[in-house]
């Protein structure tokens, strides 16, 4: 959770942006053999607060599945092993099934903010996987009566780093999906324009994702 003011356009992001580009040619041509595969990933259209270039991919509905999950991530890095890929995924079908949040977001935010590094420090403090600033989060923990977030453990324990993670979405999804349709942009900062920039970043994952659904995730 970063408070990074970067443009979206480094040179991993240029890696994802040529990716879309492929994966949008292999699309068409599957799309163009079988219509009706086609139809089932129409982007979900409705009303949202940024009237901008970000898509409804985010409201698509995919199984939280551990094989689905870990297509998903091998999507994002091809170059992880497949040890690798079912651990994590299977770490994070564990820990969402009990929240509605759609798996294609929460591997978006995890390769937008560590690329699956679960030793990552950022320059901020940030730890985990999931980039947790502990000194911030652990604020608001405290002001709703939840246990406090425990540093030594989050370096370790990728369940337990997943497991905060899921509690700061879902209070985002709690408090602001009403009047925020990018409500989970907000793991990243409350201020619109860094959301803004944000939100670039995971779009890019969130089309390669979308592009590749034909070909990887039925």
């Amino acid at each position: 959770m970063k408070n990074i003011t970067t443009n979206f356009t480094s040179r991993s992001d240029k890696e994802l942006f040529c990716k879309i580009i492929l994966f949008s040619t292999l699309a068409i041509g599957v799309c163009s053999i079988d219509k009706n595969k086609s139809s089932k990933i129409r982007s979900i259209k409705i009303s949202h607060v940024y009237n901008d270039q970000f898509g409804d991919f985010d409201k698509v509905h995919i199984p939280n599945k551990p094989p689905v999950i870990a297509k998903m991530i091998s999507v994002l890095n091809p170059e992880f092993s497949s040890s690798k890929l079912n651990d994590v995924a299977g770490k994070i079908h564990q820990v969402f099934s009990k929240y509605k949040i759609e798996p294609q977001i929460i591997v978006a935010i995890i390769d937008t903010e560590s690329k699956f590094n679960h030793e990552l420090v950022s320059s901020s403090g940030d730890l985990s996987m999931a980039q947790v600033n502990v000194e911030v989060w652990n604020k608001e923990f405290m002001r709703m009566n939840l246990d406090l977030i425990e540093p030594s453990k989050l370096k370790v324990d990728q369940v337990y780093s997943l497991e905060v993670m899921a509690q700061i979405l879902q209070i985002l999804k709690t408090r602001y999906e009403k009047k925020d349709r990018r409500w989970y942009a907000r793991y990243h900062s409350k201020t619109k324009k860094h959301k803004r920039e944000y939100l670039s970043k995971l779009e890019l994952r969130l089309k390669l994702l979308e592009k590749s659904k034909l070909l990887a995730l039925q």
